[in-house]
């Protein structure tokens, strides 16, 4: 039986990784005629960057939906989840027909800035406020002709219509889910996105006044140098008629 394991990592930070592995059992020619595809529901303060994503197109293809903004923070947004449809063709040499397959697909992601908090209102990690983020191990499944000998054992995948719209077209067609392994009844990964104290500003704001400053005064002082040396060069040179 076909079957997913998923991870999410690091658990801190702001640029995870979902790895995800897909299993298929032999024998290959079994899968002709299907295609492998993982949709990704996210949270509002996890994203991908599509440009990113583009430049896989040798490992698979995508379809996005949801803010594409990669800079604003999540206060700044709607709070709406994002998804991401993966498209993976499966490869149909370099198995033996009774082999089982074995298929990876990484997809970056990234954590948004989040509204800063004291660690009084909440948790703490090495004594720095952050926000526990929940995401779900991907769906995974495949979409094959409807005279594949392929079954399945277990329930439909319920998908949205616009991700059932984006799957590719073919005038008959089922989908077959892939569950997780049996080992892993707990599917969801917990993410510390750190956040920023507002005690800090006090500290931070004035610093960064002074350090812009520095560096406007230092510039000035640079151009009027280069200023007088100019002037200076200018001078020395001999007059010629």
């Amino acid at each position: 039986m076909a079957y997913l394991v998923s991870e999410l990592s690091p658990a801190k930070g702001f640029h995870p990784t979902s790895a995800s592995s897909v299993y298929l059992p032999g024998p290959i020619p079994q899968y002709e005629s299907c295609s492998l595809h993982l949709y990704y529901s996210l949270p509002p303060p996890v994203f991908v960057d599509t440009h990113e994503l583009g430049q896989r197109s040798s490992s698979y293809t995508f379809s996005h939906w949801g803010s594409r903004d990669v800079e604003k923070p999540v206060h700044a947004l709607p709070q709406e989840t994002s998804e991401v449809l993966i498209n993976v063709q499966i490869p149909q040499e370099g198995y033996a027909d009774e082999e089982e397959m074995e298929l990876n697909v990484e997809v970056p992601m990234h954590l948004r800035y989040g509204t800063p908090r004291s660690t009084a209102t909440s948790k703490e990690s090495e004594g720095k406020p952050y926000e526990e983020i929940q995401v779900e191990w991907p769906h995974a499944f495949l979409l094959c002709a409807s005279t594949s000998s392929l079954k399945s054992r277990v329930a439909q995948p319920s998908l949205p219509a616009h991700i059932l719209a984006a799957l590719p077209s073919r005038p008959s067609r089922k989908l077959i889910p892939i569950p997780p392994h049996s080992n892993f009844t707990e599917t969801t990964t917990t993410l510390l996105l750190p956040l920023g104290n507002p005690y800090d500003l006090a500290f931070v704001e004035p610093f960064t006044a002074m350090t812009v400053l520095i560096c406007f005064l230092w510039i000035v002082r640079v151009a009027w140098k280069t200023s007088r040396r100019t002037e200076v060069d200018t001078s020395s040179r001999p007059k010629t008629d």
